[in-house]
């Protein structure tokens, strides 16, 4: 029987967008806090200055288009929402009322609780929608970046950013991959596939970012890590995570 790694390899000549991987159990508050896949308690509310940090790519890129209603799916405690020029009308969109709760105060954007799904958005009221770390959760990720492109203008961006199951750790450590390891991941994608997802659903791409160099996760630990992959869990690492620019055409 094929690995979860080697389904997702799979893609690559598929008509398939991306593999379906069985929820498990998880938390009942996503923002509460959670051991890591090294075993690591996290404390969440210590971690948001990192967070800005690692987001701050990606409000850099928003706050250079024209003014216009920028949409936060995913927005968790706020940590981009709160980087993003206010001469925007910013909305987060989250279904834990933890998060827009604390989203609304931090950033002082308007906060919504709930998910994408029909009729949230008038078509073609948005200007910029960022998903961060959100359609691996997802069941149906192929209608919610359909309802992406409907609630986007013509030459709007759509931001999204996931697991990326092709990347070098995730071949090399295979079920100890540390992306696997989210109860919570049920739709996994590749670079590739998801990038084909969306030019089929009436996208250019304008960028694609893999980041790592720069950022806290490029430490001699993690490079000494990829070089043993036979023991623990992955190594965050370059190409572990994808995030796409695209804009709709």
């Amino acid at each position: 029987m094929s690995s979860i790694i080697d389904r997702c390899l799979a893609l690559y000549g598929s008509d398939d967008y991306f593999v379906r991987y069985p929820a498990r159990v998880s938390a009942d508050e996503y923002w509460d806090d959670k051991r890591d896949p090294d075993g690591r308690l996290r404390d969440i509310a210590a971690e948001r200055e990192m967070r800005k940090a690692d987001l701050a790519y990606i409000a850099e890129a928003v706050n250079a288009r024209p003014p216009g209603r920028v949409v936060d799916i995913g927005c968790g405690l706020g940590e981009l929402l709160e980087q993003i020029d206010p001469r925007h009308e910013r909305i987060g969109l989250d279904p834990s009322a933890k998060a827009v709760e604390m989203a609304a105060q931090r950033s002082g954007a308007a906060t919504l609780r709930g998910v994408l799904e029909p009729g949230r958005f008038q078509p073609a009221s948005c200007d910029v929608i960022v998903a961060h770390h959100v359609i691996e959760h997802v069941d149906e990720p192929v209608a919610f970046v359909r309802l992406v492109a409907e609630a986007l203008r013509t030459g709007g961006l759509f931001v999204v950013g996931t697991p990326n199951f092709a990347s070098a750790a995730a071949r090399l450590f295979g079920e100890r991959y540390r992306l696997l390891h989210d109860p919570t991941h049920v739709s996994l994608f590749t670079d590739d596939s998801l990038m084909r997802l969306l030019r089929d659903s009436g996208f250019r791409i304008a960028s694609v970012e893999y980041p790592f160099f720069g950022t806290r996760f490029a430490t001699l630990e993690a490079f000494e890590r990829m070089q043993d992959p036979g023991t623990g869990v992955s190594p965050a690492f370059w190409g572990s995570f994808v995030t796409v620019f695209a804009e709709k055409t």
